[in-house]
């Protein structure tokens, strides 16, 4: 999310920012519920050929507030009752969901008109997450090609949201973005500055943490991760002058983006989810306004500078001791944390089982699904896959449900196995077309932070420790990865070497 913040601003810079004042607020309630009665009776008419059709609860609002309340058991009884196919009706959204790894293939390795920059369920910013849930872990012990044509002419599943926060330019030079973010940040040179940069960040934020009595785990490792991206992808100079106003900035657009009035309302509806959004999105604008401005008023302290936008202006430690222990013996064996075996072991398992629960793309025709003769995915639907689901599949990974880092030591081609052939099933950065530009920085990210914690600290549970079914319970209101409801309390220590 951060690494998007950097490239949407960057076109605000080319375009000025105007929002349109918000008017007619009390004809809102009046003009919905009369819309809801025209939509459920246009609807009513075109059953016959449609993707099976999931209703649970009340009329209208049935599967909003289930699927609200808990979107695992929504879509997990969905699968079993309607197959890998089926579409849920949002009050003015209709969703087909896609549920089986042959149809993630065909949705993610689809390319699109207009491409996305970011298009994967674990973005940059998520590896926070995937941080948090590995310190969680290691201490508690058959017509494809006609859906391929039709999706070839969709938003992206990224874009369903980037068009609510983007501001105006930012489609336009997309591709020159891209190609920027993509060469910018995997550059050997710039790869290594990151890697000294994330190290000597986390250094100084453990530091700090093992000067407290307790610390709430997801919270800190969150800010942790983001004081890195800023600083890679945005500079020092935006993390020294706007660093916590753009984490908070950040979490309320996640929140307010995931809020399921985004996905139910047309985008005018001036709800309070999708005020706060265009409030939030002015400021960040506004911010980078600033910087750059500051930048242009000394260029020189930016020639060499390896952050994107210089570049582009010119569970588990705490669920497994034994895990941990493997850990700390194998960190000691490299030279770098990234070439730790168990380490990448550790990392992939965590962003198997703690992917984001859906990924979204808009059906701009319909289309036939594949496996049927005649079920037509509508046009203006919007298509879903879930990463999260697919991941903890048991017919696609043994012990779905179980944090096993060994599985991909003891099968070092695992991914390259369930993503075989008409397939794919390990989809934590996405794939083809849609795959993330910033995997390789995320990953480093994840290694550097990670090692350091577990080379120089002790990460034990705070005053409360949680209770095994408190550490399941997830909260996916945020896009991305889900953060644990509640969060957990640790504390860290300095080890004594």
């Amino acid at each position: 999310m951060d690494s998007l913040l950097a490239v949407n601003a960057l076109a605000s810079s080319f375009y000025p920012i105007n929002t349109p004042p918000v008017s007619l607020k009390l004809l809102v309630p009046i003009f919905l519920l009369a819309t809801l009665a025209v939509t459920s009776t246009r609807r009513a008419s075109k059953r016959s050929s449609q993707v099976p059709k999931v209703h649970y609860g009340w009329p209208l609002l049935g599967n909003v507030i289930a699927y609200s309340m808990d979107p695992i058991s929504f879509l997990r009884k969905a699968t079993a009752q309607y197959g890998s196919t089926f579409r849920t009706d949002m009050i003015f959204t209709t969703v087909v969901w896609l549920r089986s790894p042959q149809l993630n293939k065909i949705y993610l390795e689809t390319k699109e008109v207009r491409s996305d920059l970011f298009s994967n369920p674990v973005e940059l910013a998520d590896q926070a997450t995937t941080v948090a849930y590995l310190v969680i872990w290691r201490r508690h012990s058959t017509t494809p090609d006609l859906l391929k044509a039709n999706l070839g002419k969709t938003d992206g599943s990224q874009g369903f949201f980037l068009n609510k926060i983007v501001s105006p330019g930012y489609f336009d030079n997309l591709k020159a973005f891209v190609g920027s973010l993509s060469r910018g940040i995997n550059r050997t040179v710039a790869l290594d500055h990151y890697a000294n940069l994330a190290r000597e960040t986390s250094r100084t934020f453990f530091t700090d943490w093992a000067q407290k009595e307790e610390i709430y785990l997801f919270e800190h490792v969150s800010k942790l991760v983001h004081a890195i991206i800023v600083q890679c992808l945005m500079g020092p100079d935006f993390y020294t002058e706007n660093g916590e106003e753009l984490y908070s900035l950040l979490h309320g657009m996640e929140a307010d983006i995931g809020s399921v009035w985004n996905f139910i309302l047309p985008e005018w509806v001036p709800h309070p989810a999708a005020l706060r959004l265009r409030r939030q999105k002015d400021r960040v604008g506004a911010i980078f306004q600033e910087r750059l401005e500051e930048r242009r008023l000394h260029p020189e302290q930016w020639t060499d500078s390896h952050d994107y936008i210089s570049y582009t202006c010119n569970d588990s430690l705490l669920k497994s001791p034994s895990r941990l222990a493997s850990l700390r013996h194998d960190l000691r064996q490299v030279s770098d944390h990234r070439s730790s075996p168990y380490l990448q072991a550790c990392l992939k398992e965590t962003v198997r089982q703690y992917s984001g629960i859906s990924m979204f793309r808009h059906a701009r025709q319909s289309t036939i699904c594949p496996g049927t003769n005649d079920t037509v995915v509508p046009k203006g639907s919007v298509v879903s896959i879930s990463a999260y689901l697919t991941h903890r599949d048991p017919n696609i990974y043994p012990d779905a449900d179980e944090w096993i880092p060994e599985r991909w030591l003891q099968e070092p081609d695992l991914a390259k196995r369930v993503n075989a052939g008409d397939r794919l099933a390990y989809i934590p950065f996405g794939a083809g077309a849609h795959r993330c530009p910033g995997e390789k920085l995320a990953g480093l990210i994840g290694a550097k932070v990670l090692g350091c914690l577990v080379e120089g600290y002790d990460v034990v549970w705070g005053r409360e420790e949680k209770k095994e079914e408190d550490l399941n319970r997830l909260d996916f209101s945020k896009v991305g990865s889900p953060w644990l409801e509640g969060d957990v309390g640790v504390a860290v220590k300095r080890r004594e070497m």
